[in-house]
Order: structure tokens, then C-alpha cells, then sequence
């Protein structure tokens, strides 16, 4: 019952902050990093905002924002993250300072504050509190245990935010903020748990059950546009879908997961912002993950959740993307040359006329290397026959390359792409080995081809058509 009450008094705070400042007003936020020991990329994002402040020669730059009420942002610059509350009207300076001991952090910037005494006294407090979080230590504890462990950080951080004496209607939203930052590893809990000390992955792919911490998460759902503006709620919602809203934790069925996400979400949540921002980015992510792969019924959903036209065209433009990488399509940059091992220039277009098995790898890659064995009586079966093996290096050291291929007698046509090899580029390439097979006019039979290690792989050689 008290939980009930504080989340409706939270909502009437928040509504209640959109009606009266509902007139955007201008603020002008400037950086002053003459004294920073290291500066970078200055990004502001909030709640639908990502800017970027340009900094000139003097180390400072500003950037004017329109608000229309009170709004949390991240400020990074570099690896350093800040967290600021800005304010309609109220301009704020930030000049980088070292610390009392003259140290400087390279996670977060320490600055002098300069604008609106209040506002100045807010931004100070959001960087320099005493506020109390999980460590991971307490991931081990029983269910019980961490549920009252996290209600009595909360009721500690509580009690510090009303020692600030802030204006109400910021105190009450700072609670709210807090407590969802402090609340958000309950999600990670089911999983988390099982881990050594709470913080070593153990290999476990299989879980035991939480019933309780699973059964409290959704007690926090509020369904509301307004706290959904504040960013540890959207954390907690997306990870509670993602821990909650799947029958098998860790599945492989991507397509069945995205499917219960998705059901789960519209089953606790009918505000049309929560549900077209999670069903666009759960649709990505399938997209992402797949590669491409057809929506089928998650079509349905997006359709009736997802009116944006920027989120529609970020799918399209995904979409149009992953469909380059299908099979049949020509493969991508193939007039591309890469180095052989004699120093004379190739490229796959030279190639046509016969299948090729592309193996992309490096020196440095232990499962590269342990495939390297199968790979070469692969090449003594087929040779002869209607098919080139090439290898594609992405070594950044040429010379380790050209060594290991000397002295291990590497065959089939090596090649070296560097680092920034473009066949990477062109196939998303994240991890090695990677095969891909191509037909005889250069088109994509198979972008994964299986590795040579697999039996697999030499029965698909022999029913390749004239090989």
C-alpha cells in the first residue's frame, strides 16, 4: 500500500511539472575545459535528445537547448560521464577543475558549477552524494535478504535526498530516479545469483528458479508517459522484459523470444510511447541478431505499436542493409584487391569462373589456427577440381602473417586484408574464423559457411553443381 501511494504521488508530481512548464524555454549550457587534463567528443543526450557540443581551440564551446520542463542528460567527454539536470531558462556553465588533491578521473570530470544558485546546487549534489547502491557481493544473498537489502538502501538514499532540502516537486523526482537506479539489478538477479561471488560468469546456461524476486519486478511497472521520460525507469522496464518476457532464458530461437517480449509488453504496458520505443528496439535488435531475417509475425506488433517515422525509416534502413548480405546477391566489394603472399595485387573478380571458400582469420586467433589443419586436407580433396581456397588475413602485423604462412606452408591463395580488411567492412564481421562460400559468377551461396572442421562442409563441396 505505502509503494502504491508514493508511485501515484510521483505521477501527480510529474504531471504536474509537464502542465506548468508545457512552454519550451531556452538554456544555454557551456563547457569550460582549459584546466581538463583530457578533453574528447562532448555528447549531451537525455530523454530524445543526442547533441554534440563543439569545443573550440580555447577549450570551450555552448550549446543552446530548448526545455520544457526539468530534464536529466548525460554529459560525456571522452570516457567521462557526468550527470546533470537542466533546467527552462536557467543557463549553466561547467568549468573542469582537478580534484582537492589535484588528481584528475578519467570516469567522471570534476567541474565547478556557475549559473542559477539552486540549479547550481542540484548539478553539484548529482555529482559529489553519498548515495548507497548494490555491490556485487550482495548478488549471493537469498531472496529475502536482497529484497530487504534494497529496501533499506532505499529508505537510507531517501533520507539523504530530504536532507538536501531541494524544492519538493525535484525532491520527490530525484526519489523516483534513485530508487529505479537502485532497483535496476534486481532484474539481473535471476541470473546473477548463480554466479561466483555474484560477479564471476560460472558458464551456467541454465538456471534455477527465483520466484520471489521474479514475482516483485513488475510490482514497480508504471504505465505512464511522464516517469518514462526518466531514464532508470526506461533501464529497469527494458531489462524486466528482457529477464521476464522469454520461457528460456539464453534461447537460440530468437524469433520465439522476440515474440513473448513483445506479448509481455503489451500485456503490462498500454502507454503508446513505452510500447513503440521497446517494440522498436526489440525489433532492432532481432534484426541486428539475425542478420535480416524476415519479422513474420513481429511485423503485427511493430505496425500497430510503431507510428514514428524516424523509427520506421531506422528499420528500413536496417533492413535495406542486412538485405546486401543475403545469398544470391553479388558479393560486396569485389573488385576490392587485397595483397597475396608474393606481393601481387588480387581480387575476388579475378576469381570468377570457380566456387570459392573464404576463410577470414588471423595469426593471433587460437580457433583460427586450430581449424588451419582441416582446412588443408580440405584443399588436398578438392584440388584439382572446380573451387579456390582463399584466406583472408586481418593481421594488422603483415610481417606475423607472412611468417606463419612461410613457415607453416599455408596453401590455397592467402591473402592480406590488415585490420580494416573490407571484407569485414562489408560483412559485419565481429568474430573470426569466418567462411563464406561463393558460386562461380561471385554471388553469395552461404555468407556462415560451416568451418572446415565440420563434415558438413565437405559434403556441400561435393554436391556443388560442376564442381
Amino acid at each position: 500500500m505505502m509503494m502504491k501511494r508514493f508511485l501515484l504521488l510521483i505521477i501527480g508530481v510529474l504531471v504536474l511539472c509537464s502542465a506548468t512548464f508545457a512552454q519550451a524555454k531556452k538554456m544555454r549550457l557551456t563547457v569550460n575545459l582549459q584546466n581538463a587534463l583530457l578533453t574528447g567528443k562532448v555528447e549531451v543526450k537525455g530523454n530524445h535528445l543526442k547533441e554534440e557540443i563543439v569545443v573550440g581551440e580555447d577549450k570551450m564551446g555552448m550549446m543552446e537547448i530548448a526545455l520544457e520542463q526539468g530534464e536529466y542528460v548525460s554529459l560525456t567527454i571522452g570516457y567521462a560521464r557526468n550527470l546533470l539536470y537542466l533546467e527552462p531558462g536557467k543557463d549553466l556553465t561547467l568549468v573542469s577543475v582537478p580534484n582537492k588533491d589535484g588528481s584528475f578521473h578519467l570516469k567522471k570530470n570534476n567541474f565547478n558549477y556557475q549559473g542559477d544558485v539552486e540549479n547550481v546546487r542540484i548539478n553539484k549534489y548529482l555529482n559529489e552524494n553519498d548515495l548507497k547502491f548494490l555491490e556485487r557481493i550482495d548478488f549471493t544473498l537469498g531472496e529475502n535478504e536482497f529484497l530487504k537489502k534494497l529496501s533499506e538502501l532505499n529508505k537510507e538514499n531517501t533520507q539523504l535526498i530530504k536532507k538536501q532540502k531541494f524544492a519538493k516537486e525535484f525532491e520527490k523526482i530525484e526519489s523516483f530516479r534513485v530508487k529505479y537506479q537502485l532497483y535496476t539489478p534486481l532484474v539481473s538477479y535471476p541470473i546473477q545469483h548463480f554466479w561466483k561471488n555474484g560477479s564471476e560468469w560460472t558458464g551456467l546456461e541454465q538456471y534455477e528458479e527465483t520466484p520471489q524476486v521474479k514475482a516483485y519486478i513488475p510490482k514497480l511497472f508504471i504505465d505512464n508517459e511522464q516517469v518514462w521520460k526518466i531514464s532508470s525507469y526506461r533501464d529497469y522496464v527494458k531489462g524486466s522484459i528482457g529477464i521476464l518476457g522469454v520461457s528460456e532464458f539464453m534461447g537460440n530461437d530468437r524469433y520465439k523470444g522476440t515474440l513473448e517480449q513483445l506479448n509481455f509488453l503489451t500485456e503490462h504496458f498500454k502507454t503508446p510511447v513505452i510500447l513503440e520505443d521497446i517494440t522498436q528496439s526489440l525489433v532492432m535488435q532481432y534484426v541486428e541478431v539475425t542478420e535480416g531475417k524476415p519479422l513474420r509475425d513481429i511485423e503485427s506488433f511493430y505496425k500497430r505499436n510503431v507510428k514514428k517515422e524516424v523509427y520506421q525509416q531506422e528499420l528500413a534502413q536496417a533492413q535495406k542493409m542486412w538485405a546486401k548480405y543475403s545469398e544470391g546477391t553479388q558479393i560486396m566489394s569485389s573488385d576490392h584487391k587485397y595483397m597475396d603472399i608474393d606481393g601481387k595485387m588480387v581480387a575476388l573478380e579475378d576469381l570468377r569462373g570457380k566456387y570459392v571458400y573464404i576463410d577470414v582469420w588471423a595469426t593471433w586467433c587460437g580457433p583460427c589456427k586450430a581449424e588451419l589443419p582441416y582446412l588443408k586436407k580440405l584443399e588436398e580433396k578438392f584440388e584439382g577440381k572446380n573451387i579456390y581456397f582463399v584466406s583472408i588475413s586481418i593481421d594488422a602485423n603483415k610481417a606475423a602473417w607472412i611468417k606463419m604462412v612461410q613457415e607453416d606452408h599455408l596453401g590455397g591463395i592467402q591473402l592480406h586484408g590488415g585490420n580494416k580488411a573490407q571484407i569485414a567492412k562489408d560483412y559485419a564481421i565481429k568474430a573470426i574464423p569466418r567462411f563464406i562460400l561463393l558460386d562461380r559468377e561471385g554471388k553469395v551461396i552461404n555468407k556462415e559457411m560451416t568451418r572446415p572442421s565440420d563434415s558438413e562442409t565437405e559434403e556441400t563441396l561435393n554436391a556443388l553443381e560442376g564442381i
